[in-house]
């Protein structure tokens, strides 16, 4: 069995963290797995969400596990017709509320820095039975609205979903709303920092507007994921050491794009929008560089890379030099 990513291959293209979680928490997996003939207790998911809570700064009746946002996404669109969102934005939640049939009202980012209007945005909120933003947004890595611009959202009294999937790198949260506004789900994750994208979990803040049904989804997280979860974040040192690798890799990316002619964005997540040569993400994958491809949304040239190891943000820097020789014309004989 081949687990990813493929040999020969840099997985860029998912915003996994190519790092492997540290021992304790793949002990925690391991142990449970031995014991896999037993259903999850409640205990241990009600531990699970109490540690949660504890590293977020809130009450532990407002967090839930979720095994992905997409769980979670399901339960706003089933409830709504119309949804307010930014443009580009989580190419899964768009995807999903297509397949529901859920209109989405798209305000457009504007400008080279990828700016919201927030009247543009607050003029289609009122128009729709719930919003739903990325803040860090994806895929262009940028920070959309301040903590007091959420509350002017929430105020229209809108379910109001607020993704922050990438917290631990900006650092921006509006968690701590959802005990005043009830009508407010931040959605997080410990697919990044945390390294365990592979185990599907996902912690949602919810305010008293959202009815969760407890027997219901207690059983959808794995016994190997929430033990992993327990140990992370009962030893999560670790995870400050993960987000500093990160950001120094994403300020050597820049650094090392910009002397190579590639435009690449400032980012609070782990990953970085780049704006290359056109079909610059078909040819990477030739060389073994899997990123993802933002033509279709964004343009010609346009790619979001994930943030690597510096090994791996090396290896990508010489493979764009190489790329890029090959691209330009070459002299006649």
């Amino acid at each position: 069995m081949s687990l990813p990513p493929p040999a020969g291959v840099i997985k860029l293209d998912q915003n996994e963290v190519p790092i492997p979680p540290p021992q304790h928490v793949v002990e925690a997996a391991a142990q449970a797995l031995a014991v896999a003939n037993w259903y999850q207790p409640a205990a241990l998911y009600d531990e699970v969400r109490a540690l949660y809570a504890e590293y977020a700064g809130v009450a532990p009746a407002h967090v839930w596990l979720f095994p992905g946002a997409d769980d979670f996404f399901e339960y706003i669109l089933h409830r709504a017709r119309k949804v307010a969102v930014v443009s580009p934005t989580y190419f899964l939640f768009e995807d999903q509320a297509r397949f529901h049939g859920v209109e989405l009202l798209q305000t457009p980012l504007r400008g080279e820095e990828f700016k919201l209007d927030l009247a543009e945005f607050l003029s289609a909120a009122k128009r729709a039975d719930a919003v739903y933003i990325d803040n860090p947004n994806n895929p262009t890595g940028q920070l959309l609205l301040r903590p007091k611009e959420v509350e002017e959202v929430l105020a229209l009294g809108k379910p109001t979903v607020v993704d922050e999937a990438y917290f631990e790198f900006s650092g921006v949260t509006v968690a701590q709303l959802a005990e005043a506004w009830p009508n407010l789900a931040v959605v997080r994750t410990m697919s990044k920092a945390f390294l365990l994208a592979g185990m599907r979990v996902s912690p949602v803040i919810v305010g008293a507007g959202y009815r969760l049904h407890y027997n219901t989804v207690r059983f959808r997280v794995s016994l190997s994921s929430l033990a992993a979860a327990r140990a992370a974040l009962y030893n999560r040192g670790y995870v400050g050491e993960v987000v500093k690798i990160v950001k120094e890799g994403a300020a050597y990316l820049r650094e090392e794009l910009a002397r190579l002619g590639i435009k690449a964005w400032p980012t609070y997540a782990n990953f970085i929008l780049v704006k290359g040569p056109p079909g610059l993400a078909a040819v990477l994958r030739e060389y073994g560089v899997w990123v993802r491809d933002e033509e279709q949304r964004l343009g010609p040239g346009h790619v979001r890379i994930t943030v690597g190891t510096p090994e791996i943000n090396a290896q990508l820097v010489r493979t764009l030099k190489t790329v890029l020789k090959a691209s330009l014309p070459q002299p006649s004989a």
